[in-house]
């Protein structure tokens, strides 16, 4: 998932994705909707309130590829999920191929700064990209009762 996040948008950037920003992970399916197959799902915590949460929110609903947006409920918790719809290249990443162009691979180093091993060799090097299971969103387990949801403030 690490390759795939920097090709999603050209706009998105490092601190897009980090827990100060609410990021809690990358998805490549979502069980919910199974039919969003050309699609990669950002999931963040809505209840955060990181120094960037607002700014990121902001960036990732106005993305020109953002096919949509909505909460789910897992635990009791809300989580907003950014729904992206995704090129060929991500669709060869997602089953397990590393094929990018010089512009793509330096984009992808320039994205993690360089700092991450694993990124530097396998883009470098072009190896088989193994996703973990944990690539499928969670399935929404709790659906609030009307007028609860009332009861947190998402950051826009």
């Amino acid at each position: 998932m690490k390759i795939a996040i920097p090709l999603i948008n050209d706009q998105l950037k490092l601190e897009d994705i980090q827990e100060c920003s609410g990021f809690v992970e990358a998805y490549f399916e979502d069980k919910n909707k199974p039919f969003l197959t050309n699609h990669i799902f950002l999931m963040y915590d809505s209840l955060s309130n990181g120094s960037n949460v607002a700014e990121c929110f902001y960036k990732l609903f106005h993305l020109k590829n953002r096919y949509g947006t909505r909460v789910i409920y897992t635990k009791n918790k809300p989580y907003t999920v950014y729904t992206f719809t995704i090129d060929s290249t991500i669709r060869d990443l997602r089953d397990g191929n590393i094929i990018l162009s010089t512009a793509q691979k330096q984009r992808v180093l320039e994205f993690w700064e360089s700092k991450d091993a694993w990124i530097t060799n396998n883009i470098l090097l072009g190896t088989m990209y193994d996703h973990p299971e944990a690539s499928i969103l969670p399935e929404e387990d709790y659906l609030p009762e009307i007028g609860e949801d009332e009861k947190w403030e998402a950051p826009l």
